[in-house]
């Protein structure tokens, strides 16, 4: 009898410690993150010992930095948008950056290597009979006008690409090609991923 009245007890303890202030707290799985800057949310994945985001980038700066493909805003809601080196940068949330050249190797090293990895970073990839879940997208690019929607994804890294006002990149080709070896100049509009501090 004792017993069942301490449990009674710490029951109704437990329930009178609800705080109406934690309705406005979001519920976020650890499949997610919410970038409190816009409220977007964004799947969130985890290879190896490294978190992505697992889709692009949609940060707007509301200046000219970045841009959706074509100017539509549905292409920045499947492709994530299109950002300047120098915004690039700057454009991930807080308690997220820009991945280096040598944190974009990793992945790719951990997915088989150069040779093999683009077929496990596309979208809908299976790897061992499980989602692979990254969804690494053909988003294209922007200089003088939008090139290679669907066709080919550029992505900033936040290496320094040796030359003035440059910076490395990766390029995919879904079942074709994954590269880390290009050099890009900072004026062109590429796609971004945020990889977890």
């Amino acid at each position: 009898m004792r017993f069942n009245m301490i449990i009674i007890v710490c029951l109704c303890g437990l329930m009178s410690c609800s705080n109406d202030d934690d309705n406005n707290v979001p519920i976020v799985p650890d499949t997610e993150f919410i970038d409190t800057r816009d409220n977007q949310v964004y799947e969130i994945i985890t290879i190896g010992d490294q978190t992505w985001f697992a889709e692009n980038l949609n940060y707007d700066f509301g200046d000219d930095t970045s841009s959706c493909y074509d100017g539509e805003t549905d292409n920045c809601f499947i492709y994530g948008r299109l950002y300047t080196g120098d915004a690039a940068q700057t454009a991930c949330p807080e308690g997220w950056h820009l991945p280096s050249k040598e944190e974009w190797d990793l992945l790719i090293d951990y997915l088989g290597g150069i040779n093999a990895a683009h077929v496990f970073l596309k979208p809908f990839a299976m790897q061992q009979g499980e989602p692979v879940g990254f969804n690494l997208l053909a988003g294209g690019w922007y200089f003088a006008g939008y090139k290679d929607i669907t066709l080919k994804g550029y992505y900033y890294t936040s290496t320094d690409g040796g030359l003035p006002n440059s910076w490395k990149q990766v390029r995919i080709e879904p079942n074709v090609l994954v590269s880390t070896s290009g050099t890009v100049s900072s004026g062109i509009m590429q796609s971004c991923r945020c990889i977890k501090d």
